[in-house]
């Protein structure tokens, strides 16, 4: 018996129907993660590797304003992991247009923004594990949460947006790289650059006047002092010629939006081209 499918016409039909493959698509991708054991080993060490890593090894040389390296550190690393993620995206979204499944989503009556919104909303549900294991890994070290319970889920909250909106780069990334170990090497370049080049692991304050200026407008040192304003956790007082750190939760607000805005219809563009 075959099943005829309707597209509807109207707006309001047209957002029902895209939702609804988007959440079919994103169950799809989280899914087929949970099959695959190794990937999720892996995720689940890196927070126990950075927090150990970054927080005894090289924390053991490193000073920052109010003397508390870990704490400083873990808004920092709660950050970083998003932009990991995003490389996650564009190796994941560069393997499906190479490997064609792209021709067999193309085949079924779906919309086409659904399965770039699976892919990025399934990096944020899937990172939550490593989250939790994160959070754990920082209350075992000494790092704890001042702002209150609603500030402390208010900066998760703002830190999966910043996630998913940075999950739309690694898929704009993926769509055009020409195959996934370019998507790998061209996603870590945003990783390494916004997460070294910022206040997450050491105060710019020491650093070089010129590389000074760039950590401190770096958009990442907006998100990490957002999460430490939040959690209660900043050592220092921002730069007082530095307007994302002066409002840097303002500032993650809207440049979240920013990208969503610029990248969401481009990435479907892009795909929707490609996938004829």
């Amino acid at each position: 018996m075959t099943t005829l499918v309707i597209e509807p016409h109207t707006p309001a039909g047209r957002l029902r129907f895209a939702v609804s493959d988007a959440v079919t698509a994103t169950r799809r991708f989280v899914l087929r993660s949970a099959r695959q054991p190794d990937i999720i080993i892996g995720s689940l060490l890196m927070p126990v590797i950075f927090v150990v890593l970054f927080g005894y090894v090289f924390g053991s040389s490193i000073s920052v304003p109010g003397g508390n390296y870990r704490s400083y550190l873990m808004s920092g690393l709660f950050a970083q992991s998003t932009l990991f993620a995003s490389a996650t995206v564009a190796v994941a979204v560069a393997t499906d247009m190479t490997e064609g499944v792209i021709d067999r989503f193309k085949t079924l009556p779906i919309a086409r923004s659904s399965v770039l919104i699976g892919r990025t909303v399934s990096s944020v549900i899937i990172g939550l594990p490593s989250l939790a294991v994160m959070i754990g890994c920082g209350l075992a070290v000494g790092w704890r949460p001042l702002g209150g319970l609603g500030s402390t889920v208010f900066a998760f909250v703002l830190l999966s947006l910043f996630g998913f909106a940075m999950g739309w780069v690694g898929a704009a990334i993926g769509l055009l790289a020409r195959s996934p170990q370019s998507a790998d090497a061209l996603g870590m370049v945003p990783s390494f650059l916004l997460g070294f080049i910022s206040n997450v692991f050491v105060d710019p304050a020491r650093m070089p006047a010129w590389l000074r200026v760039a950590a401190d407008w770096n958009p990442m040192s907006a998100v990490v002092a957002a999460t430490r304003e939040l959690f209660r956790t900043a050592q220092g007082q921002a730069p007082a010629s530095v307007w994302s750190l002066q409002h840097p939760i303002t500032t993650t607000l809207a440049m979240t939006a920013v990208l969503l805005a610029v990248l969401v219809p481009l990435c479907v563009r892009r795909y929707s081209r490609m996938s004829r």
